[in-house]
Formats: structure tokens, C-alpha cells, sequence
């Protein structure tokens, strides 16, 4: 406990978030080279202009279901009980060229299935289920409106519609519509490259022999997947004893081959809280902030060297990964110029009393489940230890008190950042 005291006591401030994010990104000063891939490759890319359409799509007029190409208004008196006969000139299939096809006639069609092109003459399709086939003849049992069932030149885009917009990130849904457009290459911008430096002499790498006192380097993993789910390259440099002089090498080799840095553990102000140290000793070094008014994560900071940022955070899991929702992800946004998502939200009941700092904004994991009279219930699970990563597992939410609440009270409503899927309560879970 001396420890913690004497490293939380050197904050004379602390940063409120919202701060902490402004002064961070007037300090970001990176410019990523644009580049053009495969369409097939720029799945989760940024997309580095807008895209728009080349021409209609689609760009003739096609059947929507299978059924007979027929003119509308030979079908108005249709019924069940006083059918229309047409006479079947043939088949058009999906993809058939009907340039040479007969035009129809008022009491004629043509067999047509998905997709196929709407022959000269017919202004609508109507569906096999509405007709039956009689001895080369059709009878139509219900009638039809001008373009029922017909999808028209454009109806899906229309010439110069913007498909994608410069800063947006590529999903498969933008990698059809371009697909549809017959695009094959995409300007995207380049993949930001982070580099990854974990300090503790307790560390060890994975897959390596731990002893007592010794843990898993499960932060430097955890950080590396965050960058490649976000479409970031990481670097992983290891692990750094707690020695200033090793420390400050290392993040003058990550500077030289990065766009920016995550450095963890040793954040703090006491004890072998080197980092700060070390990052402060580079050569045009600027401190953007160092300590925030946010749990877990309250030692975190960042410094900018010659523009390039340097993220300093806590090496305890749960901590680091709130450090990279709040900071890591506005500053890889802005970069790039696009935005994130919306996450996904639930408003549920609480158990249990929630206390809060004043002034700290806190992220709390929660467990949410949902009931049979049709509401949600929030769980809160441990309070403290922004180390346990049992709370990420078990839990499937997060709960933001904001700077200026004292707490929830039990039974009030609260909103919660959903991350995991949510269960059916029971099975041990809380209910009021």
C-alpha cells in the first residue's frame, strides 16, 4: 500500500478526459501516405477518397422474382375467376442477351426468371405463383401494375451517387456495392504502424518459464490484438527491464520505425516509475498531459516527439485497454480522418449501489442480463483492480459514471456499453 500512496501522491493534478483528448490531438502532426490496393484487399481500410457510380445501377431493367414478362395492362381484368391467357414466346434467363428477341405483343410473354432483362414491350412481371402454365399457353390469375416486380435502371444507384466517402472505413457492404460498380482498385489510406514497449523486470513472454513473482506479458498481447483488429500494424519490441538508459534506446528505435508508440508500466511517479523519465529525456520531447481524472487509468499520458506521438499507460490489462478506448482510438480517427461506430447500448436496471470520485470518470464492468418482463439488469462486478481480467470475461459491459456523478443508487436506471452478448438472467445472475 506505501507503494501505491506514494505513487498516486506525486499527481498534483490530474487531467480531466475530455482535456486530456483535445490536447492530444492539436499535437498529432502525422500524414499517411495514400495507396491503391485490390479491391479484393481494402476490407477494413479507410477509404483515402469518395467513390461515386460510373453509370446506373443496375443498368437495364430486370425481373426481381421468376414469373412472365407481360404488358401491365393486358393483366387488369385478371382474377382467379376470369383468368388472361398469353401465348409463351420462350425463356430468358439471367444474363441472356435479348437484343434479338421478338417484342411482345399485348397477349404474349416470355418465361423469365431473376435477374433476367425485361424484354421490348413488357413493363412488368408477374410472379409464377399468380399464373400456370396450359399447353404452351399461360394463365394469369391476378393482374399486375406498370413495373410490379421489376427492378428499374438506377433503382439500386444512379449515376454519380456517392458509394463511399473519403475517411470511412471498408466493410463488405461497400466491397459489393463497388463490386456492382465494376471498381477493382480503391485509394486507401496506408496502415498506421505502432510500436509496442512493455517495462517490468516481472515480465515474461509468453510461452516462457514463469517463477514466483514473475507474470505473463498478457498487456503486450492484448495491446497487439486491439491495433489488428483496429486495421493497425503493430511492432512488438519486447520487454524492457526498468533502467532509464534501456528504456529511452528502445523509444528512440520505436520512433525510428513507428508512427507512434505504446509504452506500459512504470507510468506512475514513484518507486520504478521510469518511464516518464526516460520519455522526457528524448530530444524534443513534449509533455502532453500525465494524469487523468478517469478509473481505471488514472496514470496514463502521452508525450509528442517531432509530432509522433508517445502513449505512456498502465500495464495492468483492464487499465490499458480503457487507455486505448479513450485515447489510442480518437487519435487513430483523426489520422485517418474517419469515425467510429456507434457502440451498441442498453438501458437496464442496477443492483446495486455504485459509488463514484467526484470529478474521476469511471468505467465500470458490469454484468447485464435480461429478464422476462422484458428489461435489462446491470451487475457490477469487482470495484477495484484494473488488473483482473477475469471482470472482461465474466462481464459483458461497461458502465461510464460520468466526472460530476457521485454514484447510482440501487434499482436506478443506467446505460451501459454492451461488448459481449447478454444472457437470459438466472443461472446465478443478480436480479432485484
Amino acid at each position: 500500500m506505501v507503494g501505491i500512496r506514494e505513487r498516486l501522491t506525486g499527481f498534483k493534478t490530474f487531467d480531466k478526459v475530455d482535456d486530456a483528448i483535445n490536447k492530444l490531438l492539436k499535437h498529432v502532426n502525422i500524414n499517411l501516405d495514400v495507396v491503391e490496393v485490390q479491391l479484393t484487399e481494402s476490407l477494413n481500410n479507410v477509404c483515402a477518397e469518395d467513390i461515386r457510380t460510373p453509370y446506373d445501377i443496375p443498368s437495364f431493367n430486370r425481373s426481381a422474382v421468376d414469373g412472365y414478362a407481360v404488358r401491365s395492362a393486358a393483366t387488369s381484368s385478371a382474377s382467379p375467376h376470369n383468368p388472361v391467357y398469353f401465348k409463351l414466346l420462350g425463356t430468358i434467363e439471367a444474363g441472356d442477351d435479348i437484343s434479338r428477341l421478338k417484342p411482345l405483343n399485348p397477349d404474349e410473354t416470355y418465361l423469365i426468371f431473376t435477374g433476367g432483362q425485361i424484354p421490348q414491350g413488357a413493363d412488368a412481371v408477374v410472379p409464377v405463383e399468380d399464373a400456370v402454365r396450359e399447353d404452351g399457353r399461360i394463365r394469369v390469375m391476378r393482374s399486375v401494375y406498370p413495373y410490379a416486380n421489376i427492378s428499374r435502371v438506377g433503382e439500386d444507384f444512379r449515376k454519380d451517387d456517392l458509394i463511399i466517402a473519403k475517411g470511412v472505413r471498408i466493410m463488405p457492404w461497400h466491397i459489393a456495392a463497388l463490386a456492382s460498380a465494376n471498381i477493382t482498385k480503391v485509394k486507401v489510406y496506408r496502415e498506421v504502424r505502432t510500436a509496442i514497449i512493455n517495462t517490468g523486470g516481472e515480465l515474461r513472454e509468453l510461452g516462457d518459464e514463469v517463477s514466483s513473482g514473475q507474470i505473463v506479458n498478457s498487456t503486450g498481447l492484448l495491446i497487439e490484438a486491439y491495433l489488428r483488429y483496429h486495421n493497425v500494424v503493430p511492432i512488438r519490441l519486447g520487454i524492457v527491464p526498468d533502467d532509464v538508459e534501456l528504456i529511452k534506446t528502445a523509444l528512440i528505435n520505436a520512433l525510428k520505425i513507428s508512427d507512434a508508440v505504446i509504452i506500459t508500466g512504470g507510468t506512475s511517479v514513484g518507486g520504478k516509475d521510469l518511464v516518464p523519465e526516460a520519455v522526457e529525456s528524448l530530444e524534443g520531447s513534449i509533455k502532453i498531459f500525465h494524469g487523468v481524472a478517469m478509473r481505471p487509468g488514472r496514470t496514463a499520458g502521452a508525450y509528442s516527439v517531432n509530432g509522433k506521438p508517445i502513449f505512456i499507460f498502465s500495464g495492468l490489462p483492464v487499465a490499458c485497454l480503457i487507455s486505448l478506448e479513450v485515447f489510442f482510438k480518437p487519435f487513430l480517427n483523426i489520422i485517418v480522418g474517419g469515425t467510429d461506430l456507434p457502440k451498441p447500448e442498453v438501458t437496464g436496471i442496477i443492483t446495486r449501489r455504485l459509488a463514484n470520485e467526484v470529478g474521476f470518470r469511471s468505467f465500470y464492468r458490469v454484468k447485464v442480463c435480461y429478464s422476462d418482463d422484458g428489461r435489462y439488469y446491470v451487475e457490477p462486478l469487482r470495484l477495484t483492480g484494473s488488473g483482473i481480467l477475469s471482470t472482461l470475461i465474466r462481464g459483458n459491459g461497461i458502465l461510464v459514471i460520468p466526472e460530476n456523478i457521485e454514484g447510482v443508487e440501487a434499482g436506478e436506471e443506467v446505460k451501459v456499453l454492451i461488448v459481449n452478448p447478454i444472457p437470459k438472467c438466472g443461472n446465478g445472475e443478480e436480479k432485484i
